[in-house]
């Protein structure tokens, strides 16, 4: 199986490693899972839409296609207006779906943040977006993850959002071991 993971520093942050965080937890949690990780640190979704064809459409053809998006569009000081953002995913979506048939694309919500320390977003706005990408989902019938929700629910966001920088957003080893069981769970439900 190979997979094309790209999106924003949630996708991209190597956290002290050689590759990507969620790379190395994919790989040990599925033997021979093939990865190309074209993820781009403070990118939102028009900046990615811009880069479209260089993240998502010239890399190989993979079997399954993971986007991440919507943590840089949220930020109170730069904020991307909600139905902009939506109008920026549906732009995304039809533009990948010549490429990637929509049973095998999976669109991941934000994370959830740690209050306490992150002073830019909060989890009612990151709510709100994700319900943005799910409708999104639905629309063009692709798989959808809630990380958002996931994290809520978990509920030790302390413990989830507690990477290097420890900014209340990046993640450390459980946020990722988090993230990757949710996407191993529906990549399972893709095969």
């Amino acid at each position: 199986m190979k997979i094309l993971l790209t999106g924003d520093s949630i996708i991209a942050r190597h956290e002290g490693l050689s590759e990507p965080r969620i790379n190395v937890d994919l790989k040990k949690k599925v033997p021979g899972i093939k990865l190309i990780n074209t993820a781009v640190s403070g990118i939102n979704s028009g900046a990615f839409f811009a880069m479209l064809s260089e993240l998502v459409l010239k890399p190989e053809k993979c079997d399954n296609l993971v986007i991440l998006l919507g943590t840089n569009d949220l930020p109170t000081h730069k904020q991307v207006p909600l139905e902009q953002f939506k109008r920026n995913m549906e732009l995304i979506t039809s533009s990948i779906i010549c490429k990637y048939y929509p049973p095998h694309v999976i669109l991941v919500s934000p994370p959830a943040v740690d209050e306490q320390k992150q002073r830019v977003r909060n989890n009612r706005i990151v709510a709100s977006y994700a319900k943005r990408i799910e409708e999104v989902a639905k629309e063009y019938h692709l798989h959808y993850i809630n990380l958002c929700q996931a994290m809520l629910t978990h509920g030790d966001l302390s413990n989830l959002c507690r990477g290097i920088k420890n900014d209340g957003l990046h993640f450390g080893a459980a946020g990722y071991d988090l993230l990757s069981d949710l996407l191993v769970n529906e990549l399972k439900r893709i095969c």
